[in-house]
């Protein structure tokens, strides 16, 4: 600033305005600022936005930790956190953390030490302590898709039990009794409320069965989503419907119940908890489960400014998922 200042014959607090985009309203005349702007461009100026944290205490970007990047519901909430942060004129670091708590440590560690403004989270397994470590540093954090019920903390969330309870009725309704479920074994409410709610529908009609309850691991979800398929198959009562609690799961699931030749709908009905773009082009009629990505994200980055300019009011939101059907 002080080279393009000594070009110009301008004081460097002039050229400082000028480039932080605070001359409007000041002395500067439009024409200096075209003239500062142009210098910078030629002197190929870049800001030090290190040395402008130091001076503003704000480092003008925020994290965001997902746990699984190639998801494409993670993804698309990604998408739509950063677009709202620009609003705000805000850059997002995002980490992802293939849900171990221990890549969730690294990631928050990792954010923190680059001094972000706030984190926007989806929570892991056993990660509480993660989520405290950044509240006790007073950095403002808003957890979204998941929540720590046991800390009071921001969050952002569907209602999943209920729009899984739901699906599983409409699913009755039409006649199907023999409807099972895969989905993760992992304790966060987001996937264990899905769980309960199918649970809950087909036990008030006493059409539950434990044994078409699937529990995936995770981190060999593969290959036990394909046993989960074939088990199902060889059920020596047909299943009517296969519940995915995920798209990832779904994805994977339906691949297996393709090579095993069971026919979509006409030998089993399949739901999914999410959309998918691929649906517009198939044929296969789906049920699924649409979530507001788009306002959880923009929510969660208002909520986080919010924090930031000083309301500590706890906010607690619930938004409602619809059932769509892909053709």
């Amino acid at each position: 600033m002080q080279d393009i200042a000594d070009k110009l014959g301008l004081s460097k607090g002039t050229v400082s305005l000028v480039l932080s985009g605070k001359a409007k309203g000041s002395r500067v005349s439009e024409e200096t600022c075209r003239k500062v702007k142009q210098m910078a461009a030629e002197m190929n100026y870049q800001p030090n936005e290190i040395a402008r944290s130091l001076s503003t205490g704000k480092s003008m970007s925020i994290g965001v930790v997902i746990t699984d990047i190639s998801n494409e519901f993670f993804g698309n909430l990604t998408f739509h956190i950063q677009e709202q942060a620009k609003k705000y004129g805000y850059t997002v670091i995002t980490s992802n953390t293939n849900e171990s708590p221990e890549e969730f440590y690294d990631a928050v560690t990792t954010l923190l030490n680059k001094q972000v403004d706030g984190i926007i989270l989806v929570p892991v397994d056993e990660g509480q302590e993660v989520l405290l470590k950044i509240m006790k540093r007073n950095l403002p954090v808003v957890q979204v898709d998941r929540y720590y019920p046991d800390i009071k903390a921001n969050y952002i969330i569907i209602d999943n039990y209920k729009v899984s309870r739901d699906v599983i009725e409409v699913l009755i309704r039409k006649g199907l009794q023999r409807i099972a479920v895969v989905c993760y074994d992992i304790n966060l409410n987001a996937l264990t409320d899905r769980r309960q709610g199918y649970i809950d529908a087909l036990d008030r009609h006493g059409l539950l069965d434990p044994a078409l309850i699937k529990n995936i691991n995770y981190e060999n979800q593969e290959e036990e989503i394909k046993r989960a398929i074939i088990d199902l198959k060889n059920n020596p009562d047909k299943v009517d419907a296969i519940f995915f609690c995920s798209r990832r799961v779904f994805i994977t699931g339906v691949k297996y119940m393709h090579r095993e030749g069971i026919k979509i709908p006409e030998e089993m009905e399949v739901v999914c908890f999410d959309e998918i773009d691929s649906f517009s082009i198939t044929n296969m009629p789906i049920t699924y489960i649409k979530q507001p990505i788009r306002k959880m994200g923009e929510k969660a980055v208002d909520i986080l400014m919010e924090q930031m300019s000083g309301i500590d009011e706890i906010k607690e939101c619930v938004f409602e998922a619809e059932i769509e059907y892909s053709i």
